[in-house]
């Protein structure tokens, strides 16, 4: 078997996926189009949790993740990105794509309190502006509509949460 026929039949979940390649891995990873199962869904959250794994294997992990909105594995999600956010020793890119596919998810007052936390601490831009992904995603929800209330000083995200508010029908401002 050519290599390339060996990087199309590798898949997460296979035996040979502990032993694959970072290349055969992200696009193992890449060819997730829905997560629905649960066993699939262990195996890619521990990939993305996984600081020993490949930063770009990590981000197709978490890019995958951003497609369980109807997991039963879903607070496991949630409460793994709070974890992975909050780490300082966390490559910030992988903690973009991990705030990235909450704001793609189903989220609770505690992610909406992550992200406000993390747009209020001197994180990198492109961390924050993930984390603002999460509030904007999820205005219909009174714990973000606050949360866009107490960013419209914000240096960055004041002129966006503003137009944000005025965005949600029938807010008088």
């Amino acid at each position: 078997m050519s290599n390339e026929d060996k990087e199309k039949h590798v898949a997460i979940g296979s035996p040979h996926f502990d032993v694959a390649t970072s290349g055969e891995k992200q696009e193992a990873l890449r060819q997730i189009i829905e997560l629905h199962d649960a066993e699939l869904t262990a195996q890619v959250l521990a990939l993305g949790m996984n600081m020993q794994e490949e930063d770009l294997v990590r981000i197709e992990a978490w890019r995958a993740l951003g497609m369980a909105e109807t997991s039963p594995l879903l607070p496991n999600i949630r409460e793994a990105a709070g974890q992975l956010v909050r780490n300082p020793e966390e490559d910030e890119d992988v903690q973009i794509y991990a705030l990235l596919a909450l704001a793609l998810l189903p989220v609770t007052e505690a992610e909406i309190q992550l992200a406000l936390d993390v747009i209020q601490a001197e994180a990198y831009i492109l961390v924050q502006s993930a984390a603002f992904d999460i509030v904007k995603a999820n205005k219909h929800l009174p714990h973000a509509v606050l949360a866009l209330e107490s960013l419209q000083t914000h240096p960055d995200f004041g002129t966006s949460a503003a137009r944000e508010l005025q965005s949600i029908s029938g807010r008088d401002h």
